[in-house]
Formats: C-alpha cells, structure tokens, sequence
C-alpha cells in the first residue's frame, strides 16, 4: 500500500463578537480546545462585547460527533495520524483568517491571541513560525508547542504580554507539566506571567475579564 497526498479546498468556519470596522480598538483571536465547536466557545467572551472589541473565533479544520452519532458536532485542531499535514493546513487557515481581519480594522488596533487547551500548541506554533503582529498571548489550560524552534523567534516575543493561565484543579495537566512549559519558555526567553485560580479544565469568566480589564488599563498608558 502507498499513501499519497491531495491539496483540496476547503470551506473553514469562524464566528465573531461585535462589528468589524475602524472604530475597534482591540481584536482577540480566541481559539477553542479539543471537542469544542468555535459558536458555542465564543459565548466565553460576550462579556468583552463594549462596542469598541472584536472576537474573532475560529474553529478547528477536523469535525466530528461527540458521544456517537448523535451528540454535538465539534471540531479538533490535529491528531497524531499525518501531523505535519495538519500543521501546514492550520498556519495557512489562520494566516488567511488574521489577513482577512486585520485588513478591515484601523493601525492601531491592539491585537491578542487567545488558545484554550488543545489550541495552544496550534496557537504557539503560528505565532512562532509566521510571525504576525500582536500585543498579547493568553495560553490557558495548554502548553506551547514542543516542537517549535522557539530561539528563533526570542526578539519577536520580547516585547509583548505573554499570559499562562491554568486552574490548580485542572484534570487534564498531567504532574511536572507547569515546570515542563516554564522550563520550555525560559529556554526561548520568553517571559510569561502566571494566573491560577480554584477550578479545573475550564474558562473561569471572571478570570477572563480580569485579564482583558488589565489588558486595557496597560494599553492606555501608552
């Protein structure tokens, strides 16, 4: 048997908060986690929604149904099966779907990343490899990339908030996985700052907010 490979086209889905236009000051790109469906994670930021924020969500490239053929449809980022595959066909989708954004919005609009979980590879691994403009990166839940030459890229992350949010509860972080990802970010030179909170694997809204409201409160001194 020999395996082969075919570029198709394919239609990607993402869902948003609030009106795109000039008048926004601050784009997020929030990426959801394993088994969850981007229309349903985005509700996670309604609390943003001030007329002035956009939520730009996107959702995972591989569908299925969760619990059988009768739950929910929900999507996942990549699988072990043809990795590399999945990896050029994210950094193309998310490349295409951040130039497509940040085309209609002013100069000046402050850009953060967002990755939930599964996300945070995804999320790391562009940022790193393609380099687009940002201001702040909020991994919650998840690791970076492991896989990611990430010295190459150390000047790129020197300027900007990096955020590594987890709960103490979390069921999914296996033991030594704090140290793992810290020592990781160290060796790249990357400076995160540490949020906990009392829960486990999920998006915690008041945390949320929190983090954006000091977001906003150090744009505004610049």
């Amino acid at each position: 048997m020999k395996a082969h490979q075919l570029k198709v086209e394919k239609t990607a889905h993402y869902y948003s908060i609030g009106a795109i236009g000039k008048n926004i000051n601050h784009v997020i790109f929030a990426l959801h986690g394993y088994a969850q469906s981007a229309k349903k994670f985005i509700h996670k930021f309604d609390e943003l929604n001030d007329g002035k924020t956009l939520i730009i969500c996107p959702e995972g490239l591989s569908r299925f149904y969760w619990k059988n053929f009768t739950g929910d449809v929900v999507a996942s980022w990549m699988t072990k099966e043809d990795r590399e595959d999945d990896i050029a066909d994210n950094m193309n989708y998310l490349n295409s779907i951040y130039n497509t954004i940040i085309s209609q919005l002013n100069d000046n609009v402050v850009i953060s990343f967002f990755g939930f979980s599964q996300a945070c590879p995804t999320l790391s691994r562009w940022a790193s490899s393609q380099q687009p403009h940002f201001h702040h990166l909020i991994m919650w839940g998840g690791q970076l990339a492991h896989d990611e030459n990430y010295r190459n890229s150390k000047d790129y992350f020197s300027d900007k908030k990096l955020f590594f949010i987890y709960g103490l509860e979390d069921e999914f972080l296996p033991f030594g996985y704090k140290e793992r990802h810290l020592s990781l970010a160290r060796m790249a030179g990357m400076d995160f700052e540490i949020i906990t909170y009392e829960g486990k694997h999920e998006i915690k809204r008041e945390v949320l907010k929190d983090i954006f409201n000091q977001l906003q409160s150090i744009q505004k001194l610049f």
